[in-house]
């Protein structure tokens, strides 16, 4: 399993393993909330403690590791970014 944070709205999946991603502000997350798992932003606005949203993260990985889909496994985000032979040269 990853846990991805983005600040900008990365679209980044990680087949074959599940990709928790983590909006590091609230903004984000409401534009992006069909693509982010997690919003971080309270802790930034005051809203949440850390702690408070280090729980919520610490109990997302539990389901995740149980089973729970991840918004990139849902949507199907990820083939990309899994290559595991590269052929010829890269850049």
């Amino acid at each position: 399993m990853g846990v991805f944070t983005t600040g900008r709205g990365s679209v980044y999946g990680c087949k074959p393993m599940p990709c928790i991603k983590i909006a590091s502000t609230s903004d984000l997350y409401q534009r992006m909330s069909d693509d982010m798992d997690l919003d971080a932003g309270g802790i930034l606005d005051g809203s949440q403690t850390f702690e408070q949203v280090g729980r919520r993260l610490f109990e997302l990985i539990l389901a995740v590791a149980s089973g729970e889909r991840t918004r990139s496994e849902i949507n199907g985000i990820g083939d990309e970014e899994f290559a595991p032979w590269m052929l010829g040269p890269t850049l």
